[in-house]
């Protein structure tokens, strides 16, 4: 990637609008737009032309007018690369997008690779490494909970919490080091108490946020919520109900669902993925065989589980048979769990099942006849308070993640390192390690691997 190049590409995507913005970045930007832009004012436009200003005219390709457009600039180092920047706002056809291309092409830029203005803004030192990255979790946001997430990031507070621990990591890492140098002197730069408090206190820290990951990931991609039960309990027509669309086919044939199907909707600001699975019970057909081991699979990933109960057909017995051989083929423990005991209105469950249900926390509803459906998606959300969100800091990135996963494991070893008397300078390798995982997170240390591996997953444009 030559980043002495100036480089351009629409910034609003190969359709068809009302406008278009295509945004060129470099040395030459200026240059290159004077050559094929003449202002309404006729007055050549190096002359005129005044960063922070809009400007009027047509855009020239040879002698011929190929659009009237609007162009503004943003000089160096006040602009997002960091670099001179030109915008172009033209009418939104494919054709004239194209045709500006070719031309700011043939007049000494070249086409920009993905995530090229980021990099630059990046390298440029416009913003850190997680902040470029919270610019296309922004732009992938699609509900409110989402967007807050990328915001607090893309304002600095999550990067702000790392850097913090690299500054207490490279603080204990300079201190053993002195100890190492001066070792021969018996010098005692560490209190070890301290020390190990210091630890503790970064174990605690690294463990919230990589603890935080699940729900964070999860606030950013749609909360996972996974309709639950024995075949025609009504799982389908709860999903329907729940999406106010006949997404799921409803019958009274058992076993019609042989798949998961997913669905996506928006409530209070969440993201809410709801996935119809497969009717559980044993079965010797190799297809429903195979739904239901992907009904497993759907629990497993989700957050939160609805558990549908036909209260026209089961009893307490039954129930508990059923929770029961859930639990044993997969681990609940770290799943909201909502009991639904579907068809209440033509229930025969007898009085003192339905108290022990109650006492359970179980939702009665009908979902055929739509009744009960905000109790079940006010069950849903209240276990993701909107404010809670805003207040706290979630990893949403696996790249994060994982680093912070393997920073925990060195600051782990380097107070079990500490406690069984082991030398400073193997508790400062350890120390060290994991002040480079966090840096790989900010961009502090990282390596043109990463960066190429970030980067290309972003939009050309971005």
């Amino acid at each position: 990637m030559k980043l002495q190049d100036t480089i351009v590409a629409s910034a609003t995507g190969n359709i068809v609008s009302a406008l278009g913005i295509i945004r060129m970045s470099g040395t030459e930007a200026l240059n290159i737009i004077s050559k094929v832009f003449v202002p309404i004012s006729n007055k050549n436009f190096l002359d005129i032309a005044r960063a922070g200003r809009l400007y009027y005219g047509k855009l020239m390709n040879n002698d011929n007018i190929l659009d009237e457009c609007v162009v503004s600039l943003f000089k160096s180092p006040h602009s997002f690369t960091g670099e001179d920047i030109v915008e172009i706002s033209h009418h939104g056809s494919t054709y004239i997008q194209q045709e500006i291309l070719q031309i700011l092409i043939n007049n000494g830029a070249r086409l920009a690779d993905k995530g090229e203005f980021s990099l630059r803004a990046f390298l440029n030192g416009k913003m850190n490494l997680s902040q470029t990255e919270a610019i296309a979790d922004l732009i992938a946001s699609n509900s409110s909970a989402s967007h807050n997430l990328a915001i607090k990031q893309l304002r600095g507070e999550y990067n702000q919490e790392l850097k913090n621990l690299r500054h207490r990591f490279i603080k204990i890492a300079s201190l053993l080091e002195l100890e190492i140098d001066f070792s021969a002197e018996q010098e005692v730069f560490v209190d070890k108490k301290e020390l190990q408090d210091e630890l503790n206190e970064a174990i605690q820290e690294i463990s919230q946020l990589v603890n935080s990951f699940k729900q964070g990931n999860a606030l950013k991609k749609g909360i996972p919520v996974a309709i639950v039960g024995k075949p025609n309990s009504g799982k389908s027509t709860l999903m329907n109900a729940l999406l106010k669309d006949d997404r799921s086919i409803v019958s009274s044939i058992e076993g019609t669902t042989r798949d998961t199907i997913e669905e996506s909707i928006s409530i209070d600001g969440l993201s809410i993925r709801f996935i119809d699975t497969a009717g559980i019970r044993e079965s010797d057909n190799e297809i429903e065989k195979e739904g239901i081991k992907r009904s497993f699979e759907a629990i497993k990933k989700a957050q939160v589980v609805l558990y549908m109960i036909d209260a026209s057909l089961e009893d307490m017995e039954s129930i508990n048979y059923q929770l029961a051989f859930l639990k044993q083929e997969v681990d609940l423990s770290d799943k909201y769990q909502i009991l639904i005991v579907n068809k209440e209105d033509i229930s025969t469950l007898k009085a003192k099942d339905k108290k022990n249900l109650v006492d359970m926390g179980a939702i009665f509803i009908s979902a055929k006849g739509q009744k009960g459906i905000d109790k079940v998606l006010k069950a849903i959300t209240e276990n993701f308070d909107n404010k809670d969100i805003a207040q706290r800091i979630f990893v949403t990135n696996i790249r994060h993640y994982e680093a912070l996963s393997n920073a925990l494991v060195c600051v782990k070893d380097a107070q079990q390192n500490l406690i069984n008397g082991q030398s400073a300078d193997i508790i400062s390798y350890d120390i060290r390690q994991a002040t480079e995982y966090i840096g790989n997170i900010t961009g502090e240390i990282t390596s043109e691997d990463i960066l190429t591996g970030i980067f290309s997953s972003f939009c050309i444009g971005k």
